[in-house]
């Protein structure tokens, strides 16, 4: 089955050059100044396919979400990459996010989001609360830290499951080994904004070549 993100919705595509292949998923760093960091932003999203940007600012109140959101939100699909916010279900609908990833409940999120918005949900290493999301109409769960115990989970739900997988702050090339639709890179990609475009093309490369599994 091709990755994708809320597969009813079709919000986000298969990757138009590698159908089928795992693909990679960004998250911010804690704080940014949008217009700075826009900058790295495009070039991460230029330098190969990327399916999803996460806003997941600590901390950080409404106002900083929504100016972010402003900045970021058209760079990020003017290159073909959805944009969800972290644990922020209500602000999807006026800042033109394509939903929301919950580190939570999902069914209460759900009922604050646009019918066709995006819902993921954070399992972190509970089985239980992955079965629970899939039941509540995660559009995908994902699992971290990485880990065996993540890999085996990722398995587990890949051979049971429907809805698409995400390994959270993975190492791109194990994790797509392991099966994961989706790798979540760490937040340090951001550590060096003069490099992020080859941290990306590397973590790019790595998912298209995947140990045998």
């Amino acid at each position: 089955m091709q990755p994708t993100i809320a597969t009813e919705r079709g919000l986000i595509p298969p990757a138009p050059s590698r159908p089928g292949a795992c693909r990679l998923y960004l998250v911010s760093p804690p704080a940014l100044e949008p217009d700075a960091f826009s900058g790295a932003l495009a070039r991460a999203l230029d330098a190969s396919d990327v399916a999803c940007f996460l806003l997941a600012l600590d901390g950080a109140g409404d106002d900083v979400w929504r100016r972010a959101c402003e900045r970021l939100v058209p760079l990020a699909h003017s290159r073909g990459a959805a944009f969800l916010l972290k644990d922020r279900a209500p602000l999807v609908a006026d800042t033109g996010a394509d939903g929301v990833h919950v580190e939570g409940p999902v069914r209460p999120a759900r009922g604050r989001l646009p019918p066709d918005a995006i819902l993921g949900a954070g399992c972190g290493l509970s089985r239980h609360a992955a079965m629970l999301a899939g039941e509540a109409g995660a559009d995908y769960v994902a699992f971290g830290p990485w880990g065996r115990d993540a890999a085996e989970l990722l398995g587990w739900w890949q051979a049971v499951m429907e809805p698409p997988c995400v390994a959270q702050a993975a190492p791109a090339r194990e994790a797509a080994g392991a099966g994961a639709d989706f790798v979540m890179l760490d937040r340090s990609v951001w550590t060096r904004p003069d490099t992020v475009a080859e941290t990306i093309r590397e973590a790019a490369d790595a998912v298209a070549n995947p140990p045998a599994r």
